[in-house]
């Protein structure tokens, strides 16, 4: 008959190491740093494109509703592309304080953040802009 019993004092020092590996787990785990947010929303530098201002003009868009939008908006990652060249672009979107529903497409270098182009979501306006004929962009 094979008898298996544990003297108290080994019992102690399994609860103890037992108790210790998770304090550590769980000390390493509020220490690890906070995942940031892959899209800088205070830029050093802003700049519009031509193509943006064009639909900014024909859409009726100020740059007030784009750094409404830079500020507050939603970052949609299925319209962004974090492996564009030479920038990765960010599709941020949201509403502005006059109830716009808007999308706008940033490329994000380490210098500079550009305003690639933007649009009304709940208005479709039909505007020609340079650069249209190469498709991609509405």
């Amino acid at each position: 008959m094979l008898r298996t019993s544990m003297k108290p004092r080994n019992v102690f020092f399994t609860l103890f190491l037992a108790l210790m590996i998770l304090f550590i787990f769980i000390r390493r785990v509020g220490q690890e740093p906070r995942s940031r947010e892959p899209f800088e929303r205070h830029p050093h530098s802003l700049v519009y494109t031509r193509h943006a201002r064009c639909r900014m003009d024909c859409r009726q868009i100020s740059e007030d509703d784009i750094a409404d939008i830079l500020d507050h908006g939603v970052i949609n990652l299925n319209q962004s592309n974090r492996n564009d060249r030479p920038c990765p672009t960010f599709a941020v979107q949201g509403q502005t304080d006059d109830g716009e529903s808007l999308r706008v497409i940033f490329a994000q270098c380490d210098a500079q953040t550009k305003v690639v182009t933007c649009y009304n979501l709940k208005k479709h306006v039909s505007c020609y802009c340079p650069g249209d004929e190469k498709g991609g962009l509405r």
